[in-house]
């Protein structure tokens, strides 16, 4: 029997209001609800008979995948991209995708502008919050392109919106799984990915402010930007750990995991180091099973890239505005108990 927006409603044991909200990326679900009807319709293969666009006008987007160190975060990307067009019916959209070959500004600016040139006519793009991708955004803007970010946002560009991480909870989060974990005089390394990434930035910034109010003071945690870099990030955390033996916390908020647990194993091989990471990734899995890491603050990642398309969709194929500038996707935290 093919499934119904009636039919959802039942299989989720909600209302068929609430599923129409969820379905049209409208606020007012409870996080935990829209998850189990959006599980319900990829489950179903269920789409919207009414949001059909007519033969030869399916809007174009551009998206653009970012360089990732870890392998993790494009797969992840990858399968919201299939989930959007699985929700989608064939022919509503047409995607565009172009996949980094580094983190610089330039590239980005090339790679807008060819999915531009190619007729994409609304963006996706995780970008750092620099004055050169700001200034892209704009043009885009004036040309009546509008811009989606997700995973890292641009919050002083003309953006339309930002699918992502609450950052500020994810920081505070992982601060206060530390400060259980470390004694009174006990000192922490937190390590952060580039800075100009707004993801960056929100995260340690919180995760400072955080544990401050919980009486761990600045001149207790040590920071270092490693770039996402394997090398960088090792050389770091050993140098780190054998100049100051009071470090007994380390909070990963970049992708380097291999890297710190490598450090770790090689200067402290009985433990005695707590570490708490974002992304549950394939390295961190490992790290909760060895019990080398003690918590994963885990995003939806995915969400991010499914979401992100739909809004555009929406926006390009029926001037339906976004309800709010941004959309935060679940944060979760593992165990190794709870794998």
């Amino acid at each position: 029997m093919k499934p119904t927006i009636r039919s959802i409603a039942a299989m989720c044991g909600v209302s068929r209001g609430t599923v129409d909200r969820v379905l049209h990326n409208r606020p007012g679900v409870d996080p935990a609800v829209r998850r189990r009807v959006l599980r319900a319709v990829e489950k179903t293969g269920y789409t919207l008979p009414d949001t059909a666009v007519p033969a030869g006008h399916a809007p174009c987007v551009g998206f653009i995948m970012t360089k990732w160190e870890n392998s993790y975060f494009e797969k992840q990307t990858q399968s919201g991209i299939r989930r959007a067009k699985r929700f989608l019916r064939a022919g509503d959209l047409h995607l565009l995708v172009e996949t980094m070959d580094s983190r610089s500004d330039t590239e980005y600016i090339r790679r807008i502008y060819n999915l531009v040139d190619a007729g994409a006519r609304g963006i996706i793009l995780n970008a750092a919050d620099t004055d050169l991708i700001r200034t892209a955004i704009e043009d885009l803007s004036g040309r009546g392109i509008p811009v989606v970010t997700y995973n890292s946002d641009i919050p002083l560009s003309s953006r339309v919106c930002h699918v992502g991480q609450d950052l500020a909870k994810s920081g505070q989060i992982a601060a206060g799984l530390l400060s259980r974990s470390i004694g009174p005089q006990d000192h922490i390394l937190a390590v952060t990915g580039n800075l100009e990434f707004l993801s960056h930035r929100s995260r340690i910034d919180s995760f400072y402010s955080h544990a401050a109010s919980l009486g761990i003071a600045g001149d207790r945690i040590r920071l270092s930007e490693c770039y996402e870099r394997y090398d960088l990030t090792y050389d770091t955390i050993v140098s780190a750990l054998r100049t100051d033996s009071r470090i007994r916390g380390i909070y990963m908020g970049a992708e380097s995991v291999p890297a710190c647990l490598d450090a770790v194993r090689k200067i402290c091989p009985r433990g005695g180091i707590h570490v708490v990471v974002n992304d549950l990734t394939p390295p961190a899995v490992r790290g909760l099973k060895s019990g080398r890491i003690d918590f994963v603050v885990e995003q939806a990642f995915s969400s991010q890239a499914y979401e992100a398309i739909l809004i555009l969709y929406s926006l390009l194929a029926h001037r339906r505005m976004p309800k709010t500038p941004v959309r935060f996707v679940p944060t979760s935290i593992y165990t190794k108990e709870l794998l």
